[in-house]
């Protein structure tokens, strides 16, 4: 079954192919063809001063064609028509020539050199090298019928041998090298876009391998490499650190009052709000059932427990289908450090402490140097991120 998509390619990338090897045989023949003056000299001597200006004459035209194929768009959608356009001004010359001259086998070896380039050289499909080949043995006919004298039977019997020569060995050429051509192209351009699609999966695994299923946030996985190199940092840059760990208050309740798709919403809901409230260097996960965590790099510990305490009033605003309203709270634990003391064991074991002490009371706020107690106070709108 045919990939319309893979067609289509191809087709561009033969045209590309179809303009540049149409400009080497371009640049070809503006050299060689009137280089070939040469054989006239040593052929035909009392022709080649004719021949000469024919053969110069046809470089103006070559050179319009060369001009278009490079520089004017019609180069680039019909790159095929101007490079056997090329060939035919060639050929038509050449043709001029033979009814004039004594040694007509070299003349018509010269038509072969035109057939051999489009058959060997051309990136276009086999169709214009066949036109080509039509177009030759038309116009050698018509040459031969309407010249002064009469070509004798051996002299046709050559010429009609050596461009039948060419003329099967151009378009076998040109069929069998289309067709390798194609087929590599098509399996090239098949086998990008499957590295393409391997590369997007391959990134959505590296996504889902670092994400919670459930809530969208960083899993543990994530949230262990980015807390490794958050400390890291810190300690380079003598900046500090801080860490919140939270848990839903009652949440073994909140699965047993609203069932787990209950618990789960509640969940979603939480984690949507740490993650609109934090700045986009900031790291919020699930580390595991209703434990939640975040992660702020380059924050002291007031500035995170200021952020604590406003995600701790905005979750008692929040309810889910089917809850009331102030049934849902935090228990919140904030530790911090700076420069050489951060550490993420050292750093985890804080917070989880300062968690443990505010989980005494529920919904509150534990932090080095403060005594968590139950807050009563709410929000009932959205506040702006402490940090900035």
């Amino acid at each position: 079954m045919r990939d319309a998509a893979v067609d289509g390619s191809v087709r561009e990338v033969m045209h590309e192919q179809a303009r540049t090897s149409g400009l080497v045989i371009a640049v070809a023949a503006l050299l060689a063809f009137p280089a070939w003056s040469g054989f006239d000299v040593l052929l035909e001597p009392a022709l080649a001063v004719r021949f000469l200006v024919v053969r110069l004459a046809a470089l103006v035209p070559i050179a319009v064609l060369v001009w278009l194929l490079w520089r004017r768009p019609i180069g680039r959608h019909r790159p095929e028509l101007l490079s056997v356009g090329i060939l035919v001004v060639i050929q038509a010359a050449v043709v001029w020539m033979i009814p004039q001259v004594q040694n007509v086998e070299p003349y018509v070896l010269g038509l072969s050199i035109a057939l051999y380039g489009s058959g060997c050289l051309l990136a276009a499909h086999p169709r214009w090298t066949a036109g080509l080949v039509l177009a030759t043995w038309a116009a050698l006919g018509v040459a031969v019928l309407f010249a002064p004298a009469a070509v004798s039977l051996p002299t046709l019997a050559i010429a009609g041998f050596y461009l039948a020569t060419a003329t099967l060995v151009a378009l076998v050429a040109h069929v069998r090298r289309y067709g390798l051509a194609v087929r590599e192209l098509e399996a090239r351009l098949r086998l990008e876009r499957e590295q393409r699609r391997t590369g997007v999966l391959l990134a959505r695994l590296q996504r889902l391998s670092q994400e919670d299923p459930l809530t969208g946030l960083a899993n543990r996985r994530r949230w262990d490499a980015e807390l490794d190199a958050a400390c890291a940092e810190a300690r380079r840059g003598g900046t500090s650190v801080a860490v919140v760990l939270l848990d839903l208050d009652h949440f073994k309740q909140v699965n047993d009052r609203h069932g787990h798709a209950g618990g789960d919403g509640a969940l979603t809901q939480v984690a949507g709000l740490l993650a609109e409230r934090v700045r986009g260097d900031d790291v919020v996960a699930r580390l595991g059932g209703d434990e939640l965590a975040v992660l702020l790099p380059d924050t002291d510990l007031g500035r995170a427990v200021e952020l604590a305490e406003r995600l701790r009033c905005e979750a008692g605003v929040l309810q889910p289908p089917g809850f009331a309203r102030g049934e849902l709270t935090l228990s919140l634990g904030v530790a911090a450090a700076a420069g050489e003391h951060a550490y993420p064991m050292d750093l985890m074991s804080q917070a989880d402490g300062q968690l443990y002490r505010a989980k005494i009371t529920r919904n509150a706020v534990g932090a080095p140097g403060g005594v968590p107690s139950p807050r009563a106070e709410t929000v009932g709108r959205a506040l702006p991120h402490p940090l900035g």
